[in-house]
């Protein structure tokens, strides 16, 4: 038999180890640390000695100086912020200004027609007859004033081959309210 399992049954028959306490294991009862071994308070001493001060004495311009120049930057940095803001409010404004110039074009309101112009005519080739379109708006707000609706419009001016401002196209409700608009 090998000796360890020898050790095993021998084993038994021994007592058990008392164990030590574990109370106060963890926390001694005295500080481990001597006094001289007790780091000094250095920053207190550096400060109060004369070296210290001639440091400081000698960075303060330097810190001062570069203090300025943050400043001096930031205000910079500012005025070209604002400069900025200033110049896209102004991009804004004009992209607005000309969709809704387009817009106004494109649908035909608030569009002035200039006194040197003649105004538009528009030819019905089928009855050989010319309108204006001050002539073909009148027809519009009469019938709108003797209460036609949009589509009974179109389909007179249809009837009539009045053709369109354009010239293309035909009548629709939808031109007829968008003029009367």
């Amino acid at each position: 038999m090998s000796d360890f399992l020898k050790s095993l049954r021998t084993s038994k028959n021994k007592s058990s180890k008392t164990r030590k306490s574990m109370d106060n294991y963890y926390s001694p009862k005295t500080d481990r640390r001597q006094l001289k071994d007790r780091r000094e308070a250095s920053f207190s001493s550096i400060q109060q000695s004369e070296e210290f001060k001639k440091i400081m004495a000698a960075l303060a311009p330097v810190v001062s100086n570069n203090i300025s120049a943050i400043a001096a930057s930031i205000e910079r940095a500012v005025e070209i912020h604002e400069t900025l803001v200033a110049s896209e409010i102004e991009k804004n404004t004009a992209v607005t200004t000309l969709i809704q110039n387009l817009n106004d074009f494109l649908t035909g309101s608030n569009v002035e027609q200039p006194d040197d112009e003649e105004p538009v005519i528009t030819t019905s080739y089928a009855t050989g007859t010319r309108y204006t379109k001050d002539e073909v708006l009148d027809i519009i707000k009469t019938m709108r004033r003797d209460r036609a609706t949009f589509a009974t419009i179109a389909a007179y001016l249809k009837k009539k081959r009045i053709p369109t401002f354009s010239g293309r196209g035909e009548w629709h409700a939808q031109t007829i309210h968008r003029l009367c608009k």
